[in-house]
């Protein structure tokens, strides 16, 4: 039997799993073991069969002439070979464990690299951070071994095979396809390759084989203890009496403690177990709101004396236990911020660079995300390295998914299957002995989505062998038979509070919020039970990043791809385009929403009296300290006044603060002062704008970067809604008609009705044509991902079964109700309705127009049935000339929002050109609302244009392309620009959810009607 079509053969002279040594951020150590990467260009010959292909390539006299140069690491589909393929549940071959397709591609790799003479005494160790799926290695025509595990670390020794002080050939062929495949069925791409590190490192064969570190604290003491087990091995030779091994610990380069365990002689091949522990006080513990380090030096000196090895490792001193249904990290309750992150760039695909793993880092952190699940396979361990330094909690998951079984009704048979269970165990225990020494890691996980058996219960029990300091979680253990933590997937809100009622164990929700395309909504609700209930203790959102390559297209422009872009079957088209942030990294909507909604500090409660906030902390374990509050008072967007001041909370206090220097009882007279300075085309509303800062930068941020923001309103009486007030004269109104046209005149208009519609066909203003195509009622949006699910509820298919999406206006009636010299009233009466059904929705337009040009708009209507009816939304739909592209608006912005995603926007005054308002989706969808709107004015550079306002909030979007086009276009380059603006007015909208994989919306956030009333005004405006 192939090694890659056998479960029970996944490692051949691999070496055992041992704790890393690496560590990349501290450059001395890589120095000390003579780190040597071989990253760079390899020799590469792809082959679209490797069963084909018999030559021995590895051979030092083999020709490479007819072989390419590829980027190692990388993924071969993304150099121009084989095409990426992504699934999110299926297999991509036939379910037949553990066989894999006979056409089994294989890339072969070739690169020499020079070894110093001065190694040869030392073990000289090849590390591969991942290949995916199978590979095997020779060095200089000599086979080395063989290695499964894509996303587990791979080390052979290499010191028996090396030409040292001379040049050495490396060939690794790597297998794409192997019995593994069953088990890194991980919802992504399937890419190919060697696509993490490579590198060298040398240490001495009289060595420190491996260390384990626990820390224990007593946060009420001030004091902690440092367990240390090291194993010494004599690997070469024998080794006299006397060798030592030094134990160093500093803080900030303060040395606090220096240990010295002397050794007996060994003999031979003789492994022993050294074991102290070292005691502090007044120490710094490591919490994700405290990333304090220290620095451990582990020193091996031979019977000589010599220094022979050095291990810096840094400590995290930090506890993390369970008790009363809580997860406690250092004797605290904590609350998880998460997300769950998948390795991805854009053009490299799994392949992450150090600088974007970082760039990653501090994106979350400034977003108030304090935690990390790693999904679902172990991260690179620079990745470990930042999360330490910068503070993030870490869910470490092992590489195991087998969701394709559950397909074909056998979801749990890998799981259970004691033919597998070396392979299960082989990936707990290799994640679990290299990773367990980092600090940020808080939780295990034994995988994603597996079922559940046999081979999940010997891996906890394994997991708990090798490291009792920190709970497991599985989610597939739905009765919590071996995990510590309730960790369940997209549980409605109703469901997360009943779990956590019990106060049984943690609830940590693994995946929650489906982040794909507009959205998550309803984010504010699940954190209203995290707060509530003790034991529900956050959780993780689905996921971090967009998973779209970018390719370019014929215009030059970057699209980005998903599944079945590549003519690849079976594929689930855009599933992994459901992240907080796009490909290049940009932060969505819907991460500036995660952030303010779960901010570690609330501000509430204005007292308006007494001039003071309600202030919670809600860090678990910081002081606000290093925050400050800032203010400003603004009356229609002018700023009146502002503020700044120090306050102070404890972690987990909640007090009312007073703002200094905001006397209320002055405001008044301050604001009607310098209300002349306000634009009269705006409300006269009064808001207070507070904020909390960082008064000092982080690692992660600058001094001055928000954490979070509160707005309240003023209640001053002259607070009323605009209305256009006119002191020239007019010339009475003028109405004329002809078999086409009602016609309507004034000074500085002119108003058209086409009489077979009854809809304004056109409207001048100062001899200049303003809209393309008048008002028009609009009940449908371009669906988007959390409309179209096939997981809980689609929406879309009931709107479109009951024919939202197709109906039409019949115009029943169209007539001037009244004309004077000052005003003209004129209704237009529609029955809409879809084809081929009896669903009826009875409309009336009733426009009302002075001489001056204004425009008074009541739509309203009721369907016939009586009944209520689920709606996309309901607003009205406008084309605008081309030029009109500058859009002002007072209300919430500046970014989008929706009726259940609201945290991130404020009322204001704002300005974008009509292309800022597009929001770049991967997969085109409704997209750009801006909600709470008073005013909105669309105008040309000459300050030409039209304002629309009403006494009631409105919400509008303005493209320049319509929801045609978006429902057309499958990327958002395909989205055609059109020569017209498409502005919609919208009185109701129905919410976002997160039911392309989470639940149905709540009903608050279901648009469903059975009549309506809609009014807004509108005029042409003169710079």
């Amino acid at each position: 039997m192939k090694e890659w079509e056998d479960p029970t053969v996944f490692a051949i002279n691999k070496r055992a799993a041992k704790a890393n040594r690496i560590f990349f951020l501290d450059q001395q150590s890589l120095n000390d073991f003579n780190y040597y990467s071989l990253n760079g260009e390899w020799e590469f010959k792809y082959l679209a069969n490797h069963n084909l292909y018999q030559k021995d390539f590895y051979a030092v006299d083999f020709s490479t002439a007819d072989w390419d140069q590829i980027t190692v690491p990388s993924n071969w589909q993304l150099q121009g070979y084989d095409k990426p393929h992504y699934t999110n549940v299926n297999y991509p071959f036939p379910v037949d464990p553990p066989r894999v397709p006979f056409e089994n591609p294989a890339g072969l790799y070739r690169r020499e690299f020079y070894i110093a003479d001065e190694l040869a005494d030392c073990q000289n160790i090849i590390r591969f951070e991942g290949v995916d799926s199978a590979f095997y290695i020779w060095i200089n025509g000599e086979y080395v071994g063989y290695s499964q595990g894509s996303r587990l670390t791979a080390e052979f020794d290499l010191s028996q095979y090396l030409n040292y002080g001379a040049s050495n050939l490396l060939a690794v062929k790597v297998i794409k396809w192997s019995d593994g495949s069953y088990l890194e069925d991980q919802d992504m791409w399937w890419l190919s390759g060697i696509f993490r590190d490579v590198y060298l490192y040398s240490q001495p064969f009289f060595q420190i084989d491996d260390f384990k570190l626990e820390t224990v604290v007593s946060a009420e003491e001030n004091t902690a203890k440092i367990k240390l087990d090291c194993i010494v091995a004599a690997y070469l030779a024998a080794e006299s009496a006397g060798s030592q091994l030094k134990i160093e610990l500093s803080y900030q380069g303060e040395s606090l403690i220096s240990e010295t365990l002397k050794m007996a002689a060994f003999k031979k091949g003789e492994l022993k177990e050294l074991n102290t522990e070292l005691k502090l006080s007044q120490v710094h513990l490591w919490t994700a709101e405290t990333p304090n380090l220290y620095q451990l030096e582990l020193s091996l000196f031979n019977a000589a004396g010599e220094k022979i090895q050095l291990i810096r490792p840094k400590v995290g001193l930090r506890t993390v236990t369970i008790e009363s249904g809580q997860l406690l990290v250092n004797g605290k309750a904590i609350m998880i911020r998460g997300v769950n992150r998948h390795d991805f760039d854009p053009d490299l695909g799994r392949t992450v660079s150090k600088k974007q793993m970082l760039a990653d880092v501090l994106l979350m952190k400034k977003h108030n995300i304090n935690a990390v699940r790693t999904a679902h396979y172990p991260n690179h361990p620079y990745f470990y390295e930042l999360c330490a330094q910068y503070g993030l909690y870490i869910l470490a998951e092992t590489d195991i998914e087998c969701h394709g079984m559950e397909p074909v009704g056998r979801w749990d048979e890998l799981a259970s299957s004691p033919d597998w269970q070396s392979a299960f165990l082989d990936r707990m225990e290799r994640m679990v002995a290299h990773y367990r020494n980092y600090p940020a890691i808080i939780i295990w996980s034994l995988g994603n989505e597996s079922g559940f058996g046999d081979n999940h219960r010997q891996m906890a029990k394994l997991t708990r062998q090798l490291d009792a300091s920190r709970p497991i979680h599985y989610e597939g253990d739905r009765q919590q038979e071996i995990a510590d933590i309730i960790g369940p997937m997209y549980p409605t809100i109703a469901a997360t509070a009943a779990l956590a009622e019990k106060e049984t164990k943690p609830v940590i929700l693994c995946e929650y919020a489906h982040a794909m395309g507009n959205g998550p909504g309803e984010l504010k609700e699940y954190w209203e039970v995290f707060y509530k209930y003790p034991s529900a203790q956050g959780g993780f959102i689905w996921d971090w990043i967009d998973q779209g390559i970018a390719v370019e297209n014929s215009c030059g422009e970057i699209c980005y791809t998903y599944g079945g872009d590549f003519g690849e079957k079976p594929h689930d088209r855009n599933f992994n385009i459901n992240g907080l942030v796009f490909p290049d990294r940009t932060p969505s909507p819907g991460l500036l929403d995660y952030k303010y909604v779960m901010a570690p500090l609330k501000i509430k409660d204005f007292n308006f009296k007494e001039a003071s906030l309600t202030l919670t902390n809600h860090y678990d374990f910081v002081d606000s300290s290093n925050l400050e509050l800032k203010w400003e008072l603004k009356t229609a967007g002018l700023l009146i006044e502002s503020g700044s001041q120090d306050f102070y909370l404890n972690a987990g206090d909640q007090a009312e603060v007073k703002v200094n220097d905001l006397k209320l009882e002055a405001l008044e007279k301050l604001i009607k002062a310098r209300a002349y300075e306000v634009d009269t085309k705006l409300a006269l509303e009064s808001y207070l704008n507070f904020k909390i800062v960082l008064k000092k930068s982080k690692n992660w941020a600058e001094a001055g970067h928000e954490i979070t923001n509160k707005q309240f309103k003023l209640p001053f009486v002259f607070n009323k809604f605009y209305h256009p007030e006119y002191v020239k004269a007019a010339a009475p109104l003028q109405l004329t008609e002809d078999d086409y046209y009602l016609k309507l005149k004034g000074d500085n208009f002119k108003l058209y009705f086409t009489k077979t519609t009854g809809k304004i066909s056109d409207y001048y203003y100062q001899e200049r044509s303003l809209l393309a195509d008048g008002p028009q009622l609009s009940l449908w949006r371009a669906p988007i991902d959390n409309d179209n699910s096939e997981v809980r509820y689609n929406y879309t298919k009931e709107w479109r079964t009951a024919g939202i999406d197709e109906m039409q206006p019949r115009l029943d009636e169209f007539a001037v109700i009244e004309y004077q010299d000052n005003y003209a009233i004129i209704e237009s009466d529609y029955t809409f309705a879809p084809p081929a059904k009896d669903l009826l929705l009875k409309v009336k337009f009733r426009y009302r127009i002075n001489k001056y040009g204004e425009i008074d708009l009541k739509s309203s209507g009721f369907f016939s049935d009586g009944k209520e009816h689920s709606l996309p939304r309901l607003g009205l739909d406008l084309e605008l000339q081309p030029d009109l592209e500058w859009i002002s608006w007072f209300g919430n912005g500046p970014g989008e929002s929706y009726p259940d995603s609201q945290a991130a926007v404020y009322i204001d005054l704002f300005s974008k050109n009509v292309v800022e308002l597009h929001t770049p989706y991967v997969y085109p969808q409704e997209n750009g609302n801006r909600s709470a709107v008073r005013w909105l004015s669309c105008q040309n550079n000459a300050g030409q244009g039209l304002e629309f306002y009403s006494s009631h909030n409105f919400s509008f979007t303005a493209h320049n392309y319509s929801k045609l086009d978006l429902e057309n276009a499958a990327h958002n380059c395909e989205i055609p620009q059109r020569d017209k603006i498409y502005l919609e007015l919208i009185s109701k909208n129905s919410g976002l959810g997160s039911t392309s994989c989470g639940p149905k919306k709540l009903k608050k956030y279901e648009l469903k009607l059975k009549e309506f009333e809609f009014s807004i005004s509108l005029k042409g405006l003169t710079d």
